[in-house]
């Protein structure tokens, strides 16, 4: 970038500039990666992921988030843990859009028998024509991605105290049902 020649400073200018915005767009495709399955999920475990995500949400938005997950070592099925993962993903892109809240938790709690996670917010609150909008496409995936597990997601808010997302999910043992059907004359 040294050899521009004389009197063509806008053309250096120009260059770095798009240099700049090549770094930027770089950036922003890894984090759409990371957020669509980051690797730490299949690697490290759901509880880390969520931890990652809620210290990155926290980072870019300013809301204050507390995570709580119990055990530390969850034990579920690959599929699963993405599908909550997600969940607490729209949970959040929704508290950032909608919500104007100061502070969020997370809970997530394993028993023998189901997963249940709890997201709250300080913010506004959601109100029943929001929850009834038939364009909620973010609280519709929440509701589908528990659903698809057999389980149930209850969205709730109280105006000016605001909103929680309780999801219950049930755990089978395998052979019960929710695994991939793997009848080998399928194939």
């Amino acid at each position: 970038m040294n050899s521009v020649p004389p009197g063509q400073a806008d053309l250096l200018k120009k260059a770095e500039d798009s240099i700049h915005l090549v770094e930027m767009t770089m950036e922003t495709v890894k984090r759409i990666y990371m957020a669509l399955r980051p690797g730490m999920l299949d690697h490290l475990g759901l509880a880390v992921a969520i931890d990652w995500l809620a210290k990155d949400f926290q980072k870019r938005t300013g809301i204050k988030c507390t995570v709580s997950i119990e055990p530390e070592e969850l034990r579920l099925d690959a599929d699963m843990s993405f599908s909550i993962y997600r969940i607490v993903q729209e949970t959040f892109t929704n508290i950032s859009r909608h919500a104007e809240a100061g502070r969020v938790t997370v809970s997530l709690k394993q028993s023998p028998d189901r997963v249940e996670l709890v997201v709250r917010d300080n913010g506004k609150g959601i109100t029943q024509e929001q929850l009834a909008k038939p364009n909620s496409y973010g609280l519709l995936g929440i509701r589908e991605r528990a659903y698809h597990w057999g389980g149930e997601a209850v969205i709730s808010g109280k105006k000016g105290q605001g909103t929680t997302v309780k999801v219950s999910i049930p755990l089978v043992e395998k052979g019960k049902g929710h695994e991939k059907d793997s009848n080998p004359d399928r194939r």
